[in-house]
């Protein structure tokens, strides 16, 4: 049992209501940072080790697009 689960344990026995709202608050935040330090190590590790799909621009495929367009309306207007 960590250290400030200890505490808490300890100030509920006692009766010490300020106490106990502390030592929670102390307990919660040791293991929401441990949780956050194992998230970021995981997240680290996985964030290069598959690649993702190269996915087109879709600035390109629109210029494309408007290429096309302008040149069928070139050629309706010719005939």
């Amino acid at each position: 049992m960590n250290e400030s689960v200890r505490d808490l344990v300890n100030a509920i026995a006692d009766g010490n209501a300020m106490e106990t709202e502390n030592s929670f608050a102390a307990a919660m935040s040791d293991k929401l940072s441990g949780m956050l330090d194992a998230k970021r190590q995981d997240m680290a590790k996985n964030m290069f080790a598959s690649e993702s799909p190269v996915m087109e621009d879709e600035a390109e495929v629109e210029v494309d697009e408007v290429e096309e367009i302008s040149a069928e309306t070139e050629t309706q207007e010719e005939d």
